[in-house]
């Protein structure tokens, strides 16, 4: 297995454990959305950092485009309060419509070397942009159940992710 899959797996478990553990934090009453949303977005650029440092020599730039737009989006999220559920809806579906755009490029590329995982990576592209949405749609509820909505989206994201170094590791 190369290195870059074994840190893409690592990183997409990690996502997966981050959501498992939002499912589980309104279990012990932390329900603060704009705390835990900030956390994550920023939690998720710094692993995505070291995603792109530790796989550079690769030159696969979805590292660090994810980075810039978590980064973002985490520091934006700052200036609201998030007690209007349309705050976090805004959030989460610009985080994944920059995000769709940044796989568009990796998709892109695939395609480009003629490479046939670009079929997988639009499949992927087109489940994470159909959770986005349906995420953003379903976050008008109380604080506790946002979470939960959440924390349901990063683990299937991090199920998304996933797919692809596992499949390129069984092909191999």
């Amino acid at each position: 297995m190369k290195l870059k899959q074994k840190v893409d797996m690592v990183i997409d478990t990690t996502l997966i454990i981050i959501g498992i553990i939002m499912l589980i934090l309104p279990t012990f009453k932390i329900t603060n959305i704009k705390n835990l949303f900030f956390t994550i977005m920023i939690l998720y650029a710094i692993l995505n950092f070291i995603q792109f440092i530790l796989t550079r020599k690769s030159k696969d730039y979805e590292g660090l485009y994810t980075m810039v737009i978590s980064l973002g989006i985490g520091l934006v999220g700052l200036f609201f309060s998030f007690n209007n559920p349309f705050q976090l809806a805004a959030a989460v579906l610009s985080w994944t419509s920059l995000m769709g755009v940044a796989k568009l490029i990796k998709t892109n590329y695939y395609n480009d070397r003629r490479d046939r995982m670009y079929k997988l990576r639009i499949f992927t592209l087109i489940a994470f942009m159909v959770l986005g949405l349906l995420t953003s749609i379903n976050l008008y509820y109380e604080t506790s159940v946002q979470v939960v909505v959440l924390g349901f989206f990063f683990y299937t994201h991090g199920v998304l992710e996933l797919i692809d170094p596992l499949v390129k590791y069984l092909l191999s």
